[in-house]
């Protein structure tokens, strides 16, 4: 069973052994990255597969006004990565398609969750297309490696 809960101090050691490919770094924080991540704007969130910790990502409360202009109601994905030892499982899909469910109550005051995919990443944009998320048809092109797809879910209903 795959879960997703907020990172504790005490899940360090585990999301320090995670070991990612060499192209992976490229687009996501390495763990060491992550666990020293303490921006008030950043929630930090935990993969579990059973009992083992496989990954990781950052849920971005000031995503909306860096990518999207400060009038979109939206938090943003960054950094998402799963251990490489568990690729290839259905891991990273499945937690994508219950991402949005997993952190809405955490983020009641938002409607969407939105991501940038390099252009060049076409396993990852594949992986969060199948996972619910849906491209929004624009480029964000003020990322370090290159223009990016952003694609978001859902998270509430507009109220």
């Amino acid at each position: 069973m795959i879960t997703i809960r907020k990172f504790k101090q005490e899940d360090e050691i585990d999301v320090l052994a995670i070991l990612l490919e060499e192209e992976q770094v490229k687009f996501t924080a390495s763990p060491e990255n992550f666990v020293s991540d303490t921006e008030a704007n950043i929630v930090r969130f935990v993969i579990s597969k059973d009992d083992n910790l496989v990954g990781y990502f950052k849920i971005d409360n000031d995503f909306h006004s860096d990518i999207l202009g400060e009038n979109n109601t939206g938090v943003g994905l960054r950094s998402f990565a799963i251990d490489r030892r568990y690729q290839g499982k259905g891991i990273g899909k499945k937690t994508v398609s219950i991402l949005a469910s997993s952190i809405s109550e955490e983020f009641k005051t938002y409607r969407w969750v939105y991501l940038t995919v390099n252009c060049k990443n076409e396993v990852a944009y594949q992986t969060y297309l199948k996972g619910g998320f849906e491209d929004t048809g624009e480029l964000y092109l003020g990322g370090p490696v290159g223009p990016q797809h952003i694609m978001r879910a859902k998270l509430h209903e507009q109220s």
